[in-house]
């Protein structure tokens, strides 16, 4: 017979054994779960963190384009551009507000989000009415952040705001919440197979976000640098193209020459048939513009019906003047838009460089000049500035 002390003691024994079994696999349960947990809030708060610091990294350069394609109108006082440009930059559905004011902090021009329809619309306030907040201070909120960038390179001509929306309720977010609240019911076993799997389905997320941050960085920088109409240059893109040319220029004794072209007839065309149809015009002209350059030269489009010509490494006159023939040629071709034909035409000035004359800004205004001679002259026709007034010779 089996002792009953004894017996009594390995029953003990293998209770003992059982509660400590189970303590282990209760406390391993927990710990993995703690250390789930704390993985899925390291997960939000990284990912949350990627996220605003992408956005408002975004939201600087954006403003910082803006401020560029604002100063001239600034300076100038082109209150009808200022509100153009702002209503152009909120294209994008992240850019709740944007607003323009002088160094002194009276709004010029403001635009903001309607909270019914979300399309962008102007505001029109009394004249002298000052910014709410100090301009030169970048703002952040939970949900937003206000970017403040001044206008002016040299001189301090005023500032741009923009107010850009923060992804806080992100799906990546509601993801990871979602999926944390499944494996809290889950056995030790079970909760360690999905925590490898919940790690690779995070990092897959994370990187499906990043790609989109990527996208709308991507979508901002052409906001910023490239007309929406024809996806030419814009103004600051095309100061950038004609600085890096001049200095090119500097080091290779080659000239640039800058071609301002206005088209003639085009008002006629708004007019008779509609912007819908001038716009189309206008993408029209760009693309036969594109095929007719070089692909390192610049086309770029700086307003309405006005596009800059850059070309690099200028060595032959007549082969250049060949270039401007051809452009004239292929503007003129007829354009057929559905179920009509317009014609159109151009007049280009041209302005070249020399060692005297390497300002991108006088370059484009003696180009702009000469333009307007060849326009006097009958339009559809080129014609070269030459202070001196003798044949251009390169």
């Amino acid at each position: 017979m089996t002792n009953p002390e004894f017996q009594e003691s390995a029953i003990r024994a293998r209770t003992k054994f059982h509660w400590s079994f189970i303590r282990i696999g209760l406390w391993s349960s927990l710990s993995v779960l703690i250390i789930l947990i704390f993985l899925g809030l390291w997960s939000y708060y990284q990912t949350n963190q990627l996220v605003r610091q992408a956005q408002e990294q975004s939201g600087n350069n954006f403003a910082i384009g803006l401020a560029n394609a604002l100063e001239e109108n600034l300076i100038v006082r082109n209150y009808a551009q200022l509100e153009v440009a702002l209503l152009q930059a909120m294209s994008s559905e992240q850019i709740q507000t944007a607003l323009v004011a002088d160094a002194d902090g009276t709004i010029l021009s403001e635009a903001t989000r309607d909270p019914a329809t979300g399309k962008p619309q102007p505001v029109f306030s009394s004249t002298g009415t000052k910014a709410p907040e100090r301009l030169s201070v970048t703002q952040r909120q939970d949900d937003a952040i206000d970017i403040v960038k001044p206008i002016g390179t040299t001189t301090h001509s005023g500032w741009v705001k923009v107010q850009i929306s923060m992804a806080n309720n992100n799906p990546l977010l509601k993801g990871i919440h979602q999926q944390l609240l499944i494996i809290v019911g889950l056995s030790a076993t079970v909760m360690f197979i999905i925590v490898v799997f919940t790690l690779r389905n995070t990092y897959s997320k994370v990187q499906n976000t990043q790609t989109e941050i990527e996208d709308l960085n991507d979508s901002l920088h052409t906001a910023a640098f490239y007309d929406q109409l024809t996806q030419l240059p814009n103004r600051p893109l095309l100061r950038d193209r004609l600085n890096q040319a001049l200095a090119l220029s500097e080091r290779s004794h080659h000239q640039v020459a800058v071609g301002y072209l206005d088209l003639d007839g085009f008002k006629e065309i708004n007019d008779t048939y509609g912007h819908d149809i001038g716009d189309k015009v206008l993408v029209e002209v760009a693309k036969r513009l594109t095929q007719q350059m070089r692909h390192h030269d610049t086309v770029a489009r700086i307003g309405g019906d006005e596009f800059v010509l850059v070309i690099n490494e200028l060595q032959n006159l007549s082969d250049f003047e060949r270039l401007l023939d051809r452009i004239l040629i292929s503007l003129a071709q007829p354009i057929d838009i559905g179920h009509r034909t317009v014609a159109i035409s151009g007049s280009i000035g041209v302005a070249f460089s020399n060692d005297h004359l390497a300002n991108p800004g006088v370059l484009i205004a003696l180009a702009d000049k000469a333009m307007y001679s060849a326009k006097r002259c009958g339009k559809n026709q080129w014609q070269i500035y030459d202070a001196t007034n003798f044949p251009a010779r390169i």
